[in-house]
């Protein structure tokens, strides 16, 4: 067995909308799968979110290829309009490929609003695509800019 791997990043964007805006963003099921999609190509097979504390998220995907992708979620904090804590876990082909911490902060600012998103990882058996997961944690974001901040 390979030990765990552990590294963390943080992403920091800035949105003309308000912070109630971006986070209502995150809390409503649909405008999330929109901008969220981690494989927006293919899209997701199966989502459904349950947003409050203890609730869950779960998202299905098959990559062109047959690949299946699984991530299961929980949510560990919610603040309106300020924070979102949450807890998931990642498996390719049925394989266990990481668990992850996130946490999304939300402020108001006098040109709209920020948002600062810390990922804590643990990747398993030698897996890790750091660049990759960064890639794709930026590329949602960047919808979630064009899906907020649209006129």
């Amino acid at each position: 067995m390979t030990p765990t791997a552990h590294t963390s990043f943080v992403i920091e964007r800035r949105f003309k909308a308000s912070a109630a805006r971006v986070f209502a963003a995150w809390a409503d099921p649909a405008t999330k799968q929109r901008w969220n999609d981690c494989h927006a190509e293919t899209g997701a097979t199966e989502f459904s979110m349950d947003f409050r504390v203890g609730g869950l998220e779960t998202y299905r995907s098959r990559l062109d290829d047959g690949t299946t992708i699984a991530v299961d979620k929980v949510f560990l904090d919610i603040v309106a309009e300020s924070r979102i804590v949450f807890a998931y876990s990642m498996a390719i082909g049925g394989k266990a490929l990481s668990a992850s911490l996130v946490t999304a902060e939300f402020a108001d600012t006098p040109s709209g609003s920020a948002l600062k998103l810390t990922e804590q990882l643990a990747y398993f058996d030698g897996h890790i695509d750091i660049e990759q997961r960064r890639r794709g944690t930026e590329e949602g974001l960047d919808r979630l800019l064009l899906e907020v901040d649209a006129v």
